[in-house]
């Protein structure tokens, strides 16, 4: 009796960490959706049906990924790496362009260049990469450098949907957040828990972000020597 009684709460633990999918949508102040917002949940607070979802650090040194430049804009807008991962800047315009970012300690230069001409930048610390070009003022552009964590960046309706994971209590569980309208400086984050959950089965999230401003394109010199 005694066996079957441990059976049983052995049963009832695993089913309260059932796997499952979380949905999140991420809105404004306003009510509407936010897409390229990044979500991220700490490694340390899940487990994954599948391991491979969870960041394998001892591939990632050997895993290129890409920031393409197309129609003078960085493609993606924002693109997510882990920390020690290389990043390739292939400018697929038929100009030439000079990214730069002067994000510490993350730092870097590629003087102007087309083409697949540029060396892959190696990203070590964790953090918000904030892009530019030094021709073309309106390019921006951003890699979050994620450190042990899941992050996914939202669609164009503010979803982001994580696969497969088991979370004991959805909603005490806390997710950092990043937009660049978070703050002035285009590199703060945020955290909060997942609270409610909605009718629909969704979790959701506000963000009270700063107006959009808009940037005028203009000449400059170059901002490295």
């Amino acid at each position: 009796m005694r066996n079957q009684l441990a059976l049983f709460g052995l049963l009832f633990f695993y089913q309260s960490l059932a796997w499952s999918d979380l949905s999140l949508r991420v809105i404004d102040q306003q009510g509407d959706p936010l897409v390229n917002v990044v979500v991220a949940i700490a490694a340390d607070n899940l487990q994954a049906r599948n391991s491979a979802m969870l960041p394998d650090k001892s591939a990632i040194k050997d895993t290129l990924a890409v920031m393409d430049q197309v129609d003078k804009q960085f493609s993606p807008h924002v693109l997510i790496v882990e920390k020690g991962q290389q990043v390739v800047f292939p400018n697929s315009d038929q100009v030439r362009h000079h990214v730069y970012s002067f994000s510490k300690p993350n730092e870097f230069e590629i003087k102007l260049y087309s083409g697949d001409q540029a060396d892959p930048v190696r990203f070590e610390y964790p953090g918000i990469v904030v892009l530019g070009c030094n021709i073309h003022d309106q390019m921006v552009g951003y890699i979050y450098v994620a450190e042990n964590e899941l992050a996914k960046v939202t669609d164009d309706q503010g979803y982001v949907h994580f696969e497969g994971l088991s979370v004991a209590a959805p909603e005490d569980l806390d997710v950092t957040l990043w937009h660049s309208r978070l703050s002035n400086s285009k590199v703060e984050r945020v955290k909060q828990t997942l609270g409610e959950q909605q009718p629909n089965g969704d979790w959701q999230l506000v963000l009270d972000l700063l107006p959009e401003v808009t940037k005028e394109t203009r000449k400059f010199k170059p901002r490295f020597q």
